[in-house]
């Protein structure tokens, strides 16, 4: 649908009152010149983006998405629609999604939930038999960026935990660009870059990694730190949402194979982690 086309249908939908004009008859609705006078700008201006003929600013545009009394979906679409392109993200989902949840909790593989800065948000029994216990970690460290570098158990759970590191730093480089200016973005970010492993790779390195759909990655079997790991399929999806970000991540087993899990939590279950703890 053209940028026009939605526009005529957001401002037949509005009434004179709602923009703090004198009630008019049903004919007379809100006109170009009443949404130009409330956004600020000339007819002229309004009537060539209305057209398709103006490249509105991006400044403009949240304008006419307040005069238009748009909802979060309507905005992006706007955005898209007349200079196809996403809007700057200002914020995104941190809340717990009871369907996510409950799905993840329904798979017999790996799999949690994370907002756009890697906060975890639920996660399965599974993981904590293969990674971590994320439940029993503080709040503040329940993180899958803290856990990569900064507990030390996850050196013994990737086969390959420099590729992993790297791999996750030109992740987040990625959504830098769309999530710098992102007030809690910006602050984990902060943290992140307290974290020497994450700080020399951040400031050393310009990989750019966007997220596949799926990727294959080498684990080791819990309480077995050596050997050439089991290959588990790190397969990511996310909610289509505008200004979301949580990603559901799943670790899917190879054909056929059938783990030996034990109760306890996997760095419990580690001879390293467990032979430092007694040092």
């Amino acid at each position: 649908m053209d940028v026009g086309t939605l526009l005529r249908h957001w401002r037949s939908r509005l009434t004179p009152t709602a923009l703090g004009l004198p009630p008019r008859t049903r004919r007379a609705g809100v006109t170009q010149a009443d949404i130009a006078a409330a956004a600020g700008c000339s007819l002229r201006t309004y009537a060539g983006v209305e057209a398709g003929r103006t490249r509105p600013s991006d400044e403009l545009l949240d304008t006419l998405s307040d005069v238009l009394q748009l909802s979060a979906d309507e905005r992006h679409t706007l955005w898209r629609a007349a200079v196809g392109s996403a809007r700057p993200a200002v914020s995104f989902a941190t809340g717990r999604d009871r369907g996510l949840a409950r799905m993840v909790d329904a798979l017999p593989y790996p799999a949690y939930v994370t907002d756009a800065a890697w906060r975890v948000l639920a996660a399965n029994r599974a993981v904590a038999q293969w990674f971590v216990d994320f439940g029993s970690l503080p709040a503040a460290d329940r993180n899958i960026g803290k856990w990569i570098f900064g507990h030390p158990h996850t050196r013994h759970v990737f086969v390959r935990w420099d590729h992993f590191a790297d791999e996750f730093v030109a992740r987040v480089r990625a959504l830098y660009a769309t999530l710098g200016d992102v007030p809690a973005f910006a602050s984990w970010l902060t943290e992140m870059r307290g974290y020497p492993d994450f700080e020399s790779r951040w400031t050393t390195d310009a990989e750019i990694n966007i997220d596949p759909a799926t990727v294959r990655r080498y684990f080791r079997e819990p309480g077995r730190p050596t050997g050439p790991g089991v290959p588990l399929d790190m397969v990511i999806l996310s909610p289509m949402g505008p200004e979301d970000g949580r990603r559901v991540v799943v670790f899917e087993y190879p054909d056929g194979y059938q783990p030996e899990l034990s109760d306890l939590p996997a760095d419990q279950l580690c001879p390293l982690c467990t032979s430092r703890s007694t040092d």
